[in-house]
């Protein structure tokens, strides 16, 4: 009789085990006819850690295995109401399975599991990123990553496999996330792999600069700059960061090697001549900004730079004519004609200041102050009127 009892507990205990295996059967059965819910229901059923008919269940891989292909279908059949980011789910299903699988019983089946994650994560943090969900494009990469590293992909592949541009878009997509630390880790991480040029360096300066963190930041433009010499974008950000600082030499440095680059960009021979101003080289400033006319006749600021070179030389002019002392009449009016000398040269840069921008009140000032230094008296009156119709 003990011996019949214990016959029957074991063919109990076997068949309970069988059951709930069965309903991973069954799972699988309903995703291959197209029920997900059925599946979805099923497999729930099976890894339940509260229903103690899943006992059995939950330990073996194969359950977690097609947990994991469940969740991707209800992914790409887009069905809602099951589960919150079925990928996300999946991945963690699969790397249970992956932990479970001790004899590596599952390992082939696995691999390819996981190799088709990997492209549907790759897909949908294309969708995330579109979509402006960037902090979800980043977990899909980061999901991608850690996936290539699972001893079992690292084996079927033979070599490790270091995938640049997915480390890259990572970054992106923290940066977009405004995730500034894990930005500038993967941006460095891909940096270190020589990936794409100096934009890697510059992502890290601009994550830095976001943190206010303002020496990691230059430090990160400096090795930028040492990799990558001819990078526009490094040199500009440095040509930035020495002008605030008011390095004018360090700045011309940085220029002069973007001009190399960009001989034709206006900006960078305006910048130069802001900088020879500044140290006190005022006929290197005018060869700039004229060659920056040069560049590009419709911009506003070398124009401007260039009215106000002149004029203040005029005014210097009449300062000195001032100290003249009265008696010496002729000397005094022949100061007085060289004034208005670089009066008359400042005139056409500060007109066609005007005609690009005819709204800034300090063009208009300029413009008022030199017509009545010329004794233009209809444009005097006419400019006069202009300012205080705009004056409130």
């Amino acid at each position: 009789m003990k011996k019949s009892f214990l016959m029957y507990l074991i063919l109990f205990l076997s068949v309970s085990a069988f059951a709930q295996k069965g309903k991973v059967t069954s799972a699988l059965s309903y995703k291959e006819s197209g029920d997900i819910q059925k599946a979805f229901e099923a497999i729930q059923t099976a890894v339940d850690p509260e229903n103690p008919k899943a006992e059995k269940s939950i330990p073996w891989p194969r359950t977690w295995e097609v947990r994991g292909q469940i969740l991707q279908e209800i992914f790409k059949k887009e069905v809602k109401g099951l589960i919150d980011e079925p990928l996300f789910e999946a991945f963690e299903s699969y790397k249970k399975a992956v932990e479970l699988d001790e004899k590596g019983t599952l390992s082939k089946s696995l691999v390819i599991d996981l190799t088709f994650l990997q492209t549907d994560l790759s897909n949908y943090a294309i969708i995330s990123y579109n979509s402006e969900k960037y902090a979800t494009a980043q977990k899909c990469f980061e999901l991608y990553m850690e996936i290539s590293n699972f001893d079992i992909m690292k084996a079927n592949a033979g070599v490790e496999v270091i995938d640049t541009a997915i480390i890259y878009n990572t970054g992106l997509a923290a940066f977009k996330a405004q995730n500034w630390d894990k930005a500038i880790h993967f941006f460095k991480k891909a940096a270190s792999y020589d990936y794409n040029g100096g934009s890697c360096y510059h992502f890290a300066f601009q994550s830095y600069q976001a943190k206010g963190d303002t020496l990691e930041s230059i430090n990160m433009l400096k090795e930028g700059f040492s990799n990558y010499p001819n990078d526009e974008i490094l040199i500009v950000e440095l040509i930035n960061y020495y002008i605030g600082l008011n390095k004018a030499e360090d700045a011309i440095k940085f220029i002069d090697l973007a001009i190399a680059e960009k001989p034709n960009n206006p900006s960078l021979y305006t910048a130069k001549g802001g900088m020879l101003e500044k140290m006190g080289k005022v006929e290197g400033a005018i060869e700039m900004y004229k060659k920056s006319i040069e560049v590009d006749p419709e911009q506003f600021t070398p124009y401007y730079n260039l009215s106000v070179i002149y004029y203040n030389r005029g005014v210097e002019v009449v300062n000195a004519a001032n100290q003249i002392p009265p008696s010496e009449t002729e000397k005094y009016d022949a100061e007085i004609e060289k004034a208005k000398e670089h009066f008359q040269t400042s005139l056409p840069y500060i007109e066609k200041a005007y005609s690009i921008d005819s709204t800034e009140m300090a063009i208009l000032e300029s413009l008022r102050t030199i017509y009545y230094r010329l004794q233009m008296n209809d444009k005097y009156n006419e400019i006069n009127k202009k300012i205080q119709s705009m004056t409130p």
